[in-house]
């Protein structure tokens, strides 16, 4: 997509958007870790966050993949107080719009969406076929540990979503082409890299156990751009 169709940020955009009924934004310097993220009722609060984090949480993208968004670094270490009150019953889709909107107003905060070409893993079949035991549709559970994974009614596409994350240490983003429809349950066992112990890795045992494969390719992956940012938010 062309760098010009910026997202929900435009002057034109905020301008129809609806804004937050109050909201406060402010720098924490208390040097403490990790913040908390909570709404309830009609009030959003980030306390101690980084400004990635936000972003993140406002543009529905994950905040612990360094590819998914691209900005300065000091979106990730520089953190905020925001306290932002709208109606109980808003929905949280127009809850988000309107944190657009917010980060816009307060950071300057201009982005779009681009497709880069990164390195990727691709998630298949592999050629003795999947262990995979179909699930009926249902509220679905994961749940990990260090070398361990759950899933109850998990579809493919949810598998690679969670494999793309770095505490499972495959380092790049997982997409699926297994072509398997519906959900499944599964366990998964392995031995992390920074373990000292005898035993699969990640990859084989998605193999061994499932019978998924990781292959490396290259694809293109849609990400955020940061156009301008800034570091110390407009005055309440």
């Amino acid at each position: 997509m062309a760098r010009t169709s910026l997202l929900a940020v435009s002057i034109s955009s905020i301008a129809a958007a609806q804004t937050f009924e109050v909201a406060s934004v402010k720098l924490n310097r208390s040097g403490r870790n990790p913040g908390s993220t909570s709404r309830a009722g009609g009030q959003l609060v980030f306390e101690n966050t980084s400004l990635r984090e936000c972003i993140a949480i406002a543009y529905g993208i994950s905040a612990d993949r360094d590819y998914a968004l691209s900005g300065p670094a000091w979106i990730g270490t520089e953190r905020y107080d925001i306290v932002a009150k709208t109606p109980a019953e808003t929905p949280r889709a127009q809850v988000l719009r309107m944190l657009q909107v917010l980060l816009a107003e307060r950071f300057h905060l201009r982005l779009h969406r681009e497709n880069k070409e990164l390195r990727v893993y691709v998630l298949t079949v592999a050629k003795d076929g999947a262990k995979l035991k179909a699930a009926p549709a249902r509220d679905g559970s994961f749940t990990f540990g260090p070398g361990r994974i759950a899933g109850k009614a998990q579809s493919m596409d949810e598998l690679a979503d969670r494999l793309s994350r770095p505490m499972f240490g495959i380092g790049a983003p997982v997409l699926n082409s297994t072509g398997l429809e519906g959900v499944f349950d599964f366990t998964l066992t392995w031995t992390p890299d920074n373990m000292q112990a005898d035993g699969p890795s990640i990859f084989a045992a998605l193999e061994e156990q499932l019978g998924l494969k990781l292959e490396a390719s290259k694809s293109k992956v849609e990400v955020l751009v940061i156009d301008h940012v800034e570091r110390v938010p407009t005055e309440n």
